[in-house]
């Protein structure tokens, strides 16, 4: 019994050592098969070579600029965006515009009313009457206290009197006069007007109407907003960590998600203040061209050129990329053999490559590298 035992255990692993030894040699051939297709040889026909349109070169010396990766938006100048409020509290009458409209400079926007406006000009021409009767009473106790038929004290209190209510009648002249009405004409024809209306304070587009007939506005209340888009500009977000490398006159290249569209411009200014939150910094970048159908506050990512160095540079086309590992052809007598590389920097269609060793007059493949690749 103990040699049929110790007869079964050595069959079993006679078993085990065969699997073993079965697995390790596809594994062997796995890997063998990995190393080969990272260093294939291609062969192709001159018919091929012609009809894939692949041409053979060498690396050239390129210079490989620097990137600042960041993102931001469309913007305008402070000075360009008009708020429009009404100076006063009343109800509006009219409302001439829609949102997205284009304005002149002194279009009417809307009309407003209340009983206030009313009183303030009645106000108004009764202090303008008494002004006026004040004025020719000082005048005529001035003579009389001159010629001393009249007392001192009687004349000084005309005066007082006088420079009370021409302080009065100063103060309501000019709350008239800021919310828009012509008091010369107040005065003169005596008409009180119960609207004032509201115009454009410059050109530009309306990109905000917060107003319709009927509504009870206040001064604080925004109703309009005016954007002149004459002069626009790029408002950037660049991290904390790279504002050391900019400065004032760099390149910046934008491009907006969805379009092949660039905007290119120049560093204009670099703000000191950094968001706490965000860790940014706004860049202020003055762009060459003006930008034709793109509204304000469009998003953009942007790259900002900070410096540039001489390499030993190819085209991207040349390069093969399989996840993280990079790969060209070279050239070898009718045969292409494919030799992994490392890729650098990337810059307008070229990228750098690192110690590439190449014999004298040996060329790679510079375009149709993925035809070639396709053929293995």
């Amino acid at each position: 019994m103990k040699y049929i035992k110790i007869g079964s255990l050595a069959a079993i692993l006679s078993l085990l050592m065969a699997a073993c030894h079965q697995q390790s040699g596809e594994a062997n051939v796995t890997d063998g098969a990995k190393e080969e297709s990272e260093t294939a040889e291609v062969y192709l026909t001159p018919e091929q070579m012609e009809l894939s349109e692949i041409v053979l070169g060498q690396p050239s010396l390129r210079e490989i600029a620097s990137y600042v990766e960041c993102s931001g938006m469309i913007d305008v100048p402070p000075s360009n965006i008009r708020s429009v409020h009404s100076p006063v509290t009343g109800f509006v009458q009219g409302v001439k515009h829609l949102p997205g409209e284009y304005v002149r400079r002194g279009d009417l926007l809307a009309t407003i009313a209340h009983p206030e406006l009313i009183r303030q000009q009645r106000d108004f021409l009764e202090s303008a009457s008494k002004v006026a009767f004040l004025k020719k009473d000082l005048e005529r106790k001035k003579e009389l206290a001159d010629a001393d038929a009249a007392s001192r004290k009687a004349y000084e209190q005309a005066l007082s009197d006088y420079s009370v209510e021409e302080a009065h009648y100063n103060g309501l002249k000019a709350e008239l006069e800021l919310i828009g009405i012509n008091t010369q004409a107040l005065e003169e024809s005596r008409q009180v007007q119960s609207s004032i209306r509201i115009y454009t304070p410059a050109s530009g587009y309306l990109t905000k109407v917060n107003v319709n007939s009927g509504k009870l506005v206040e001064p604080n209340m925004l109703l309009f907003e005016v954007i002149d888009n004459s002069h626009v500009h790029l408002e950037l977000q660049v991290f904390a960590k790279d504002l050391g490398l900019l400065r004032k006159g760099q390149k910046v290249i934008a491009t907006i998600p969805g379009s092949d569209e660039e905007l290119h411009g120049e560093v204009h200014l670099i703000n000191k203040a950094i968001d706490l939150e965000k860790k940014t910094a706004n860049v202020h970048v003055h762009l060459d061209e003006e930008p034709q159908g793109l509204a304000i506050g469009t998003f953009l990512y942007a790259r900002i050129r900070t410096d540039s160095r001489q390499v030993s540079a190819i085209p991207e086309e040349a390069l093969v990329r399989s996840g993280d590992r990079s790969f060209i052809f070279i050239r070898e007598g009718e045969r292409f053999r494919k030799v992994e590389v490392e890729a650098g920097q990337a810059d307008e269609g070229f990228v750098e490559i690192k110690e590439l060793n190449l014999r004298e007059g040996q060329q790679i493949a510079l375009k149709g590298a993925y035809y070639i690749n396709g053929t293995e």
